[in-house]
């Protein structure tokens, strides 16, 4: 089968590998869809914290966000899975540790993530084996490019969750990427009175095209002004400035991953003002409720996408990934030319 490996910095190729098998409690997924994000990214350049702190190393097979349609059963599996469209989170607890005992299997401390974190291979590729137990299925309604988005956007379902956000709440979302504009199309689902913030233009206008009230940064009066915000860049500006929005009592949801330590950050703002910060990991637990929005039409997951990529184009899919005048911010890479709807291209 075709992979998409990575052999050091900008250097990847589409190399012919060995097709896996599933072993028991597994099944084997034809890929069709391959989602692209920032954490890619920095694979691909170079820059990642994991290849920093020698939690990845080259060479490996990219990749974490998928759609695809099982082809396989490993023994102990429903064989009624064959044909079904399918996505899932990556994680591989140990299943053994405390954490996952309590169900906790995010905090697990010998977890890998697949094309992230510890030697599985990603996703990138024709086949892949998952354990059963972690599928999603894919309804009809939801096109193969909203399904690819789920793994990431469940990111944001967990963040609105966390903060509990209530109709009667003020929210701001900084930064109005794939994570932002899917908070913000939950907490609007919420009854929340939603504001988006972003400097970029092109990012405001996919905002308000969505339905969405955006600004290019915060305004004099949105000091301590939020009930809720929730930080979607990881940008070092937008992480100072969500202490300084969020009011007496507030919640904060650190989203985004800023990739070093942030200078300037205001630990004492937040004890001053009795405020609550949430560091959120992965969606998983809420993915059947995001499918359930995206369902609705109050989430519009295929508005993300900018372009969709052949494999054999991948280059220039990391090359549109890098260009930072896209006006949608979903790259994808067509694994599968075979699979179904794909959404926007």
């Amino acid at each position: 089968m075709k992979a998409i490996q990575l052999t050091a910095p900008r250097t990847l190729s589409v190399v012919e590998t060995a097709q896996p098998e599933p072993g028991p409690g597994e099944v084997l997924v034809r890929v069709g869809l391959l989602g692209l994000c920032n954490t890619d990214l920095g694979f691909f350049d170079g820059s990642s914290n994991y290849l920093r702190d020698k939690l990845k190393s080259y060479p490996f097979v990219l990749g974490h966000e998928w759609i695809g349609t099982v082809v396989g059963t490993g023994p102990g599996t429903d064989p009624g899975l064959l044909g079904r469209r399918v996505s899932s989170h990556n994680f591989r607890a140990c299943g053994r540790c405390a954490h996952c005992r309590a169900g906790r299997i995010r905090s697990c401390p010998d977890r890998s993530e697949i094309g992230v974190l510890g030697p599985q291979p990603g996703a990138g590729a024709q086949l892949i084996t998952v354990p059963a137990d972690v599928l999603t299925r894919i309804p009809d309604t939801l096109s193969d490019a909203a399904g690819a988005l789920l793994e990431p956007t469940a990111a944001a379902a967990h963040a609105v969750d966390r903060l509990g956000v209530v109709p009667s709440d003020r929210v701001a979302v900084l930064g109005a990427g794939t994570l932002g504009l899917a908070a913000a199309q939950i907490t609007r689902a919420t009854g929340a009175d939603t504001v988006v913030v972003d400097p970029q233009p092109s990012a405001r206008a996919l905002a308000a095209e969505l339905g969405l009230r955006a600004q290019a940064a915060p305004a004099e009066a949105d000091a301590e002004g939020f009930d809720a915000v929730i930080e979607a860049s990881g940008n070092e500006a937008a992480v100072r400035a969500a202490v300084r929005m969020v009011a007496s009592g507030g919640r904060i949801a650190q989203l985004g991953t800023p990739h070093h330590p942030v200078d300037g950050f205001d630990a004492a703002a937040l004890v001053i003002r009795d405020a609550t910060l949430h560091g959120v990991l992965s969606g998983i637990g809420y993915w059947e409720r995001l499918v359930g929005l995206v369902e609705s039409g109050a989430v519009n997951l295929d508005a993300l996408v900018d372009q969709v990529f052949p494999l054999d184009e991948v280059d220039a899919a990391f090359a549109r990934l890098a260009d930072g005048s896209r006006s949608r911010p979903k790259v994808l890479v067509r694994i599968d030319p075979a699979l179904g709807t794909l959404g926007p291209t």
